[in-house]
């Protein structure tokens, strides 16, 4: 599954985009990293985010978009 993420931070109004790869149970990459070993700190402070209980990455289904509100950022999870 594909997962399209669209962040925007709360402070600042910058918009990170980006895409992960992968499942539920074997875990998502980003451009073959696995999301939690992602170098860039904006994109792993998103990422942090989206690991946490209750995340739709965790049940979310191709073609549903799902919303999460975490402190910094508004995270928009789109499945293809």
């Amino acid at each position: 599954m594909i997962l399209k993420i669209n962040a925007t931070n709360k402070n600042s109004g910058e918009v990170i985009s980006y895409e992960l790869e992968g499942d539920s149970d074997a875990g998502f990459f980003y451009e073959g990293t696995h999301m939690q070993e992602v170098k860039d700190n904006k994109i792993r402070e998103v990422n942090n985010n989206l690991i946490l209980h209750g995340s739709p990455i965790y049940s979310i289904k191709s073609g549903q978009t799902e919303t999460l509100e975490a402190m910094t950022f508004t995270i928009e999870v789109t499945a293809e």
